[in-house]
């Protein structure tokens, strides 16, 4: 989903998320979280973060989409304003906090 941003660093960031929630194989349970932008070299970057669930517990969506998304805006390097910006713009597009 694409997220409007006003910032130096670029104007639109777009966010995905993928959840494995099948126990079978070796890996086991996971959310994972892709953030995109294009700065103004117009390269586009990406930042990529894994929530994995131990394997004790129940697999929750919700808890797996903030936890990675968390871990890819700090793998981004965005400041804390933009952070805001990108669940700001999350949570009035439906997602629960």
């Amino acid at each position: 989903m694409k997220i409007p941003m006003i910032s130096e660093r670029t104007d639109e960031v777009r966010v995905s998320f993928r959840h494995v929630l099948r126990r079978t194989d070796s890996v086991g349970a996971f959310s994972e979280a892709t953030v995109v932008w294009t700065p103004p070299d117009g390269i586009p970057r990406q930042a990529l973060a894994v929530a994995r669930v131990h394997p004790n517990d129940m697999p929750e969506r919700k808890i797996g989409r903030k936890v990675a998304l968390a871990r890819a805006l700090r793998l981004a390097e965005f400041s804390r304003d933009e952070r805001r910006q990108v669940w700001a713009g999350l949570i009035e597009r439906g997602m629960r906090v």
